[in-house]
């Protein structure tokens, strides 16, 4: 009982510390999820999507909705989201492009960087150049996992646009 009263915290965002969301308990077939961080360069000046906000805080519960959805599918059973070249193997940073057409995700920083230098990030448009905050549904999450897992055939890439950011 305490366990899941843990997990429903967890997934609630409750119990957020030191800038991070805690990731809720997975089935043991699946490695635990990362945490989601705000980048450095997550310009938010009127504090729309900080930690804590129910803007962070559903971003979380989607993302932790789209890693069962992953985990369930087999996605995660032989590959990692983090690549080994990122600093930070525990976390998913958290990236505005105000101009992006889908949720990414990817390895940031210079290519031959020292790994402290670079971090997988999740890339979205959380925050529009007009001040509109949006908050990526689990159907996004779930692509971007799956586009940086797996990736679309190169016909159906070129066919559908699918795992193709603009």
């Amino acid at each position: 009982m305490i366990r899941s009263l843990l997990v429903s915290l967890s997934l609630a965002g409750i119990g957020a510390t030191c800038g991070n969301a805690a990731p809720p308990a997975v089935t043991s077939a699946c490695p635990r999820p990362p945490m989601l961080a705000l980048s450095d360069d997550f310009a938010d000046p009127r504090g729309a999507f900080a930690l804590r906000t129910d803007a962070f805080r559903r971003t979380g519960v989607n993302f932790a909705a789209a890693w069962r959805r992953a985990c369930a599918r087999g996605l995660l059973r032989t590959r990692t989201l983090i690549d080994a070249g990122a600093g930070q193997q525990r976390r998913l940073f958290l990236k505005n492009a105000p101009d992006a057409n889908i949720a990414s995700i990817y390895l940031d920083g210079e290519e031959g960087a020292p790994a402290a230098a670079r971090r997988m990030v999740l890339e979205y448009p959380f925050l529009t150049a007009d001040g509109a905050v949006h908050v990526p549904d689990t159907e996004e999450l779930a692509e971007a996992i799956f586009c940086h897992i797996q990736g679309a055939s190169a016909a159906e890439s070129e066919e559908s646009g699918r795992c193709l950011p603009d």
